[in-house]
C-alpha cells in the first residue's frame, strides 16, 4: 500500500486503513495509538488503472450459479498467488490477501468509487471477516434497551426496510445488510457497520414520503438514507445480542406481527442459512461458523418473525413488535 493519505474507519469490529475516504463511513477523527498501529485491514482503491488479469480457466475457486443478462456469472473468485481475486459481473474487482489484511479494488465505468465502496462494505467485507475467523450474518440490526436485535432473511425480505421503520420510531441503528458477530467470552456481540441504509424505492416512497431520498449511485436504484445527516440515530458501539429474528415470507393473514421462538437445533439451521456469502466457505471457515453459531443458538433467543404484506403498516408493526418483544422477555425472565 502507498505511504500517502491514510483514512481510518471502524466497521464490523475491524479498523480499516484506506488510502481514500470510503463512501458511507465516518472517519475516526481521533484514533488511538492501537488503531493507528494495528489496523486490521488495509484498503487501496485503484480506479480503473492496473486491474489484474487472470487465466479465466486457471485457479477458479468459486463461480456464482446466477448470471446477468449477458450470461456472465454475478461473481467469480480465483486463487491468485497468496490470495483471492473477486470479480463481479458489473465490473468491480478486488484482490484480497489470504490473511484478509490487504484489499485492493478496481472498477470500470459506469461504476463509481461509491459503488466500489458498496461492494467493499458488503460482500468483500463479509469475505474478509470470514478469513479473519468471524461470522457475518445477512441481517440488519437495531438497538433496543441496550441490546442488539437482529433481523436476518433472504435478499428482498425487508431487512433494511425494518431498520428504516425502527429509525423512524427513534431507535438507533447498528447495522444494515451485514452484521458481524463474535463471542469474546462475555457473550455474543454484534458490531456496528456504518450510518447509512440502502432501501428499495417502493419502501423509500412509503416510509419517507415527505423526503426525496437520493439513489445510491447512477448505476443502482436503491435509495440512500444517511442516518445522521437526516436526523436519525446510529449506534457506533458493539452490543450484546438479545434476540435474532428470522424473517418469514410476508403474509396477509393472522394477527401480525407474529413471533415464535425456535428450538436451538432449528435455530442453528436457520442461522447457517442466513450467514452472508455462505457459498464461499471452505472447510475451516465452515467449521468456525458452526462452532460460533452453535454457541449463538444455545445462548441467544432466535425467533421466526412474520410481518404483514403492506409497507404502509410497517412502522406501526414495529411499534407493536417492540411491545411484544418486551413482554416475551419479561415472561422469559420469570
Amino acid at each position: 500500500m502507498s505511504l500517502g493519505a491514510s483514512f481510518l474507519f471502524r466497521v464490523g469490529g475491524l479498523v480499516i486503513d484506506a488510502d481514500t475516504p470510503l463512501d458511507g463511513l465516518r472517519r475516526l477523527e481521533e484514533p488511538d495509538a492501537t488503531d493507528v498501529a494495528h489496523a486490521h485491514v488495509r484498503v487501496r482503491l485503484c480506479g480503473s488503472i492496473g486491474a489484474p488479469s487472470v487465466d479465466e480457466a486457471a485457479g477458479v475457486w468459486f463461480v456464482s450459479p446466477y448470471r446477468d443478462e449477458r450470461g456472465v456469472p454475478l461473481l467469480t473468485i480465483w486463487t491468485v498467488g497468496a490470495g483471492y481475486l473477486l470479480r463481479y459481473a458489473e465490473g468491480a474487482s478486488f484482490v484480497v490477501s489470504a490473511s484478509g489484511r490487504e484489499v485492493d479494488g478496481w472498477w470500470d465505468a459506469p461504476l463509481t468509487e461509491a459503488d466500489a465502496a458498496g461492494y467493499l462494505l458488503g460482500g468483500v467485507l463479509a469475505f474478509v471477516v470470514r478469513l479473519r475467523g468471524r461470522v457475518p450474518l445477512h441481517a440488519s440490526a437495531v438497538v433496543i434497551e441496550d441490546q442488539a436485535v437482529l433481523f436476518a432473511g433472504d435478499a428482498g425480505a425487508g431487512k433494511s426496510s425494518l431498520a428504516a421503520a425502527f429509525a423512524i420510531l427513534g431507535y438507533p441503528i447498528l447495522s444494515d445488510d451485514v452484521v458481524v458477530m463474535d463471542d469474546s467470552g462475555d457473550g455474543v456481540r454484534a458490531h456496528p457497520s456504518h450510518p447509512r441504509l440502502s432501501i428499495w424505492p417502493d419502501a423509500a416512497s412509503s416510509l419517507f414520503s415527505a423526503k426525496s431520498l437520493p439513489a445510491h449511485s447512477p448505476v443502482y436504484d436503491k435509495r440512500r438514507l444517511d442516518l445522521l445527516a437526516d436526523g436519525y440515530r446510529f449506534h457506533d458501539r458493539a452490543e450484546p445480542v438479545g434476540r435474532i429474528c428470522i424473517l418469514a415470507p410476508r403474509t396477509v393473514s393472522g394477527r401480525l406481527p407474529e413471533i415464535q421462538d425456535l428450538r436451538p437445533q432449528t435455530a442453528l439451521m436457520k442461522l447457517v442459512r442466513h450467514t452472508y456469502s455462505n457459498y464461499l466457505l471452505d472447510a475451516p471457515m465452515r467449521s468456525r461458523e458452526f462452532d460460533l453459531l452453535g454457541r449463538v443458538a444455545a445462548s441467544v433467543r432466535v425467533s421466526e418473525l412474520k410481518l404483514g404484506e403492506g409497507l404502509d403498516t410497517l412502522v406501526s408493526d414495529c411499534r407493536l413488535l417492540t411491545t411484544r418483544l418486551a413482554l416475551q422477555s419479561a415472561a422469559h425472565a420469570i
